[in-house]
């Protein structure tokens, strides 16, 4: 089986085991920006439930952008905001001292393209879990592929996540605050990681 997808950053677990599964990962990378997706937004888990963060981009954009050329806003000081935010949530997390300082210098790079910076999460996160599957990128748009390839581009929404109102799941895993606000199954891959450390790739091949 391959998959082609959109250029996602830190996209939630069910979406990873899918990348784990797969024979090749197609990423496409001559799309259209489209708001509200998992291309800039990242939902992690505070101690009142999900919370999403967007990276801030650039003015202009709009659905006729090629992705690609999507900028990111250094206005406002949107990493330091990052960096608290996550502390805030995953301090007491068993793996958070472990990955975070090596998360924190990919976003200090202060990539100018979205793009860019989604590739090099995607590429920390992969060392993590172990997945040893090709991954490509489109070399021109198609809108449609024949049937050797799974079309998952634009299938998934944070939205929609955010609700609980999809099927997707993966193996369960004790988080921070599920005593405190339940179990949330649809969030970042960054909240397993911190949660699970290298035991991540198991409950992501499971």
């Amino acid at each position: 089986m391959k998959i082609i997808i959109e250029n996602q950053i830190l996209p939630p677990n069910y979406i990873w085991s899918k990348f784990e599964s797969s024979d090749q990962i197609l990423i496409e990378q001559f799309d259209n920006y489209n708001k509200r997706t998992y291309r800039n937004r990242i939902i992690i888990l505070s101690q009142n439930g999900p919370l999403t963060i967007s990276i801030p981009l650039k003015k202009g954009k709009n659905r006729n952008t090629p992705f690609t050329n999507v900028q990111i806003s250094y206005d406002k000081n949107w990493i330091s905001n990052i960096k608290n935010t996550l502390k805030t949530c995953y301090n007491s997390a068993p793996f958070f001292d472990f990955y975070f300082e090596d998360l924190l210098r990919i976003f200090n790079k202060k990539h100018q393209f979205l793009f860019q910076l989604n590739n090099d999460l995607r590429d920390f996160v992969i060392e993590i879990l172990e997945i040893n599957v090709p991954i490509k990128f489109t070399e021109d748009y198609l809108k449609q592929y024949n049937s050797e390839y799974i079309d998952l581009r634009d299938k998934y929404s944070p939205v929609i996540d955010l609700k609980q109102e999809s099927s997707h799941s993966t193996k369960k895993y004790p988080q921070v605050f599920e005593y405190k606000i339940g179990y949330f199954p649809n969030v970042s891959i960054l909240d397993l990681i911190f949660n699970m450390g290298r035991q991540a790739a198991l409950i992501i091949q499971n």
